[in-house]
């Protein structure tokens, strides 16, 4: 029997440090515009006596949290590779991705508590404030996502904070239409209607975006990936008379991985295990593979269970 791992190194990786390390100072802006417009939509929202405003502004508080929360995780998976973390850090990025869709679900479902309560009895709310720090979000809506949107092809954390801030953006039309209403027809109940649309968006959002980062953590195998093709190559190469026990799984959002049993009557095992490797890394993208070379009389797994029964 053997047993062999296989790594693919990206001759780019060089390339992506360096673009991560100059990322830095955009996602720093991003952050600094959004704490600055919470904070001016929050206060104003006080002020206006309009739920929509703060939920607006509690949503770009939690984009500059999920900022924040990614930036931090990028540096973390920078890190090297050790003997007890070998796989590297880089899943750093997909548990703070996850966590940041858990604290938006728990956003939105309080928006839509606090707008259910004022349905009933909406209270006067200030139109002209509420569509003059609605058009400020709108601008630094459009402005975030301008900041982040190269960062948003390599990490799919910037990714979620890049497609939230178009979301936003959106969101922030829809508060500057409310305000309008409000203050030409003195139509209050707008704003709890629109808080609770808000509040629909983000978990709309999230329903899009969080399955493929729960299949990662899971260790679920890639998305569009087939394991019956996988299984069938692997059996088609000279010398394998099976191929068994397959887990493909991603290590992070740029790596995936295998593992798997061959089956091998005779012949060279360095040979064929090198071609499987070249199979899973050529026609599956898949970068990292274990191997495990079995005879036909001397399975492994026959070996284990005979081994459990004797004890």
């Amino acid at each position: 029997m053997g047993h062999s791992h296989g790594h693919a190194h990206s001759p780019a990786h060089g390339h992506h440090h360096h673009h991560a390390l100059g990322g830095d100072g955009a996602i720093g802006w991003a952050v600094a515009v959004n704490l600055a417009l919470t904070a001016a939509q929050i206060f104003g929202g006080l002020i206006a006596d309009s739920t929509a405003l703060i939920a607006d502004g509690v949503h770009n508080l939690s984009d500059a949290l999920a900022l924040v929360l990614a930036f931090g995780a990028r540096r973390l998976a920078r890190r090297a590779a050790t003997p007890d973390f070998s796989f590297g850090w880089g899943r750093a990025e997909i548990v703070a991705a996850f966590v940041n869709y858990l604290a938006l679900i728990a956003v939105s479902v309080w928006l839509a508590i606090e707008a259910f309560g004022r349905l009933a009895d909406p209270p006067q709310v200030a139109g002209g404030l509420v569509m003059a720090l609605a058009g400020f979000a709108l601008i630094v809506d459009l402005a975030t996502a301008a900041l982040v949107f190269r960062l948003s092809k390599d990490s799919v954390n910037i990714r979620a904070a890049f497609l939230h801030n178009l979301a936003d953006a959106g969101v922030s039309v829809a508060v500057i239409l409310g305000g309008a209403l409000i203050w030409a027809f003195g139509w209050n109940l707008a704003d709890p209607i629109l808080t609770l649309a808000i509040s629909v968006v983000i978990l709309w959002h999230i329903a899009l975006e969080i399955g493929p980062v729960f299949r990662m953590l899971m260790l679920a195998a890639p998305p569009g990936s087939d394991p019956s093709r996988v299984i069938a190559a692997l059996r088609d190469l000279p010398g394998v008379h099976d191929a068994h026990h397959l887990h493909l799984w991603q290590i992070d959002e740029r790596r995936s991985a295998a593992s798997v049993h061959l089956v091998v009557g005779a012949g060279d095992f360095a040979a064929i295990t090198l071609r499987a490797k070249d199979v899973l890394r050529r026609d599956f993208d898949i970068g990292h593979a274990t191997i495990e070379i079995e005879k036909p009389d001397a399975c492994a797994d026959d070996a284990v269970t005979a081994r459990d029964e004797a004890s």
